[in-house]
């Protein structure tokens, strides 16, 4: 299938998920996503910089760490797994800081 039929297919309503989780887990969520099947298409954000609940992650001296983020688009049942991925590793890693946002979309 070309891409523009593949776009034409996955047209539509979908629900866009939003990660933002310590580079140091990273290998967790991909391990995690192969052996669920999920999130074989993604866009993946290097080095996030940001405060949220846990310690902040700047990349600098004082905050050396760095985030990293997942934006994927999919269906209802793909976005129920993913969630429960990210609770699942919530409770793995207290304290890492896993941030998870989802919200409607439409592929147009």
């Amino acid at each position: 299938m070309g891409y523009l039929e593949s776009i034409r297919q996955h047209a539509g309503l979908q629900k866009r998920v939003e990660i933002i989780f310590s580079q140091a887990i990273e290998e967790d969520f991909i391990q995690e996503f192969k052996e669920h099947k999920v999130a074989a298409r993604y866009t993946k954000l290097k080095g996030v910089m940001g405060a949220g609940y846990s310690i902040p992650r700047l990349g600098d001296a004082i905050w050396p760490q760095l985030n990293m983020m997942y934006i994927i688009y999919c269906g209802e049942e793909d976005c129920k797994t993913i969630i429960s991925i990210v609770e699942k590793l919530r409770e793995q890693y207290i304290g890492e800081g896993i941030a998870c946002f989802v919200s409607d979309s439409t592929e147009v």
